[in-house]
C-alpha cells in the first residue's frame, strides 16, 4: 500500500463518527497531525480560521493529491444549505462559465458556453492519436464533416456541436454511470475516463470504511439509489494561470449519513477537454468542538488528479509547475468558501 492509498484511507477515522452525533475528543487534530502530517502549529493556524494546504505524496508519476482544511464560523447545517445553492456554490476563483444540466439536459443548459480560440485551432487539426484536445475518435471524425472550417462561422457551428455532444454525453452518463464515460483518442494509446475514475475510487476505499452505501453508490451509479443523496452534472469553463482553459463535465452529489456530524460532497470528473484522465474529490463537512458561541465546522478536501502525461525535474518539470498552480488553485478555493460562507451565514 503506498503512502498516499494509506493517508487517504486513514480519512475513514472521521467516517467512524457517522454511528454517533459527537466529534470524538481530540478529533480532528489527532487525524491531521497522524495521517496527513500536518504540524501542531499547522493544526492551530487551522483551528484559528487560517487556510491550511499540503501536498501529499504519491507513488504514481501521473497523480496528484492535496489536501486542504479551513475553519468556518458557521454551523455545518447552514454550510450545507449554501452548498445546496448550487448556482453559487460552482462559483470558484478562475471558472469563467458553467451550468446545470436539468433532467432531462437541453443545450439551452450549455448556452454561456463558448468555444475557445485555441481549442479552435487544434480541433481544426485533430486525428485519433494526435489531438491537443482530450475528445473520443468519434468526435473528431464529426469536426471534420460538419464544421464548414473556411466559413466564418466556424467558431459557432463548433460552439453548438459541442453543446448537443454534451448534453448527450450528460444524459448516456446518467443512463450507464462509469461504462459511459469517454474513452480519449488524443494520443496514440486510447485511454478510458471509466478506467482513471475506478483507480481513484479504489484508492480511496477505505474513505468509505463506515459509509460504504455512499461508496457503492458512486461505485455503481445509476444502479444503486441511495436516500438522501443530492446529485448535479454540470459543465465548467476553467483558467488556471499558464495552462490552457478546460471545459469539464463534472458529477457532483451531497451526501449526509442519518446521525452524523458530518456530511460528504464528491465531485467526479466525467470529462475534461485538456490534461486530465481523471479526477475526484471529496469534501467532509465536519462539526467543529472548538467553534464559538453559535457553532461552527471545519471545511476539508481531499483531491486526486489523475494526468495523462507530466514530466517531472529539468527544464519540463510540468508536473512541479501543475501542482503548484493546482495547491494555489485549492487554497484560493478554501479562503473563498469561507469568506463567502460566513458572510452569508452571518446575516442570518
Amino acid at each position: 500500500m503506498n503512502r498516499i492509498t494509506t493517508t487517504l484511507g486513514c480519512l475513514s477515522l472521521l467516517c467512524t463518527m457517522s454511528a454517533g452525533a459527537q466529534v470524538p475528543a481530540g478529533e480532528p487534530a489527532r487525524f491531521l497531525q497522524r495521517y496527513i502530517g500536518l504540524t501542531a502549529d499547522q493544526v492551530e493556524q487551522a483551528k484559528r480560521g487560517t487556510v491550511v494546504t499540503k501536498v501529499l505524496a504519491s507513488d504514481d508519476p501521473e497523480e496528484i493529491a492535496l489536501f486542504g482544511i479551513v475553519a468556518v464560523d458557521v454551523p455545518r447545517e447552514e454550510i450545507v444549505r449554501q452548498v445546496r445553492d448550487l448556482p453559487k456554490f460552482l462559483r470558484t476563483p478562475g471558472r469563467t462559465a458553467f451550468g446545470l444540466f436539468q433532467r432531462p439536459a437541453t443545450v439551452d443548459d450549455a448556452r454561456t458556453f463558448v468555444a475557445e480560440q485555441s481549442d479552435l485551432e487544434a480541433i481544426k487539426k485533430c486525428r485519433p492519436g494526435q489531438c491537443d484536445v482530450k475528445m473520443p475518435a468519434a468526435r473528431m471524425d464529426e469536426f471534420r464533416r460538419a464544421i464548414d472550417w473556411s466559413s466564418a462561422a466556424a467558431g459557432s457551428q463548433v460552439a453548438a456541436l459541442v453543446r448537443q455532444r454534451m448534453v448527450d454525453y450528460a444524459e448516456a452518463y446518467r443512463r450507464g454511470g462509469t461504462a459511459a464515460m469517454v474513452e480519449y483518442a488524443d494520443q496514440k494509446t486510447a485511454k478510458r475516463a471509466g478506467d482513471a475514475f475506478a483507480s481513484l475510487l479504489a484508492e480511496s476505499r477505505y474513505l468509505y470504511d463506515y459509509v460504504p452505501q455512499f461508496e457503492e453508490y458512486l461505485k455503481a451509479y445509476p444502479a444503486s439509489p441511495l436516500e438522501g443523496v443530492m446529485d448535479t452534472l454540470y459543465w465548467s469553463s476553467d483558467r488556471l494561470p499558464s495552462l490552457r482553459p478546460i471545459l469539464g463535465i463534472t458529477h457532483l452529489s451531497i451526501y449526509s449519513p442519518a446521525g452524523s456530524p458530518l456530511t460528504l460532497i464528491s465531485t467526479k470528473q466525467i470529462y475534461a477537454s485538456h490534461y486530465f484522465l481523471g479526477s475526484f474529490a471529496l469534501t467532509t463537512i465536519l462539526d467543529r468542538p472548538d467553534a464559538p458561541a453559535g457553532g461552527g465546522a471545519y471545511y476539508m478536501v481531499v483531491q486526486r488528479m489523475r494526468f495523462d502525461h507530466l514530466p517531472s525535474g529539468g527544464l519540463l518539470n510540468i508536473k512541479g509547475r501543475v501542482t503548484g498552480k493546482m495547491h494555489d488553485a485549492l487554497r484560493a478555493e478554501l479562503q473563498q468558501r469561507k469568506t463567502e460562507l460566513q458572510a452569508v451565514g452571518g446575516r442570518r
